[in-house]
């Protein structure tokens, strides 16, 4: 099965052996967000929380077909999905911190 962002139309192919819901078989960091009433499938990049922190980016306004004042729900405060550590150690560095109890 393929999904494509409903913004920057970047494709992706969906591996899905039986009934599952849609939120849990999308690639890491994509997500369904809903703006204004519709709920729109959106990729790491474009689905990204920075696109929603102050109002909606112009960006999605523009990719999406949206007027300038839509209502949107807010992003889960947890998620971190766009941010990817790169560095080698983070892994290393994580472990060292984690409480040994």
């Amino acid at each position: 099965m393929k999904l494509s962002c409903d913004a920057c139309k970047q494709e992706c192919e969906l591996q899905v052996s039986g009934p599952t819901d849609l939120k849990s078989a999308m690639p890491k960091g994509w997500r369904p967000r809903r703006i204004d009433g519709q709920v729109y499938n959106l990729c790491d990049v474009c689905g990204n929380i920075s696109h929603f922190r102050g109002g909606l980016s112009a960006y999605l306004q523009d990719r999406l077909g949206l007027a300038k004042r839509v209502e949107f729900d807010w992003p889960e405060n947890e998620d971190l999905s766009f941010w990817n550590p790169r560095l080698p150690e983070y892994s290393a560095l994580r472990e060292a911190t984690k409480d040994k109890s």
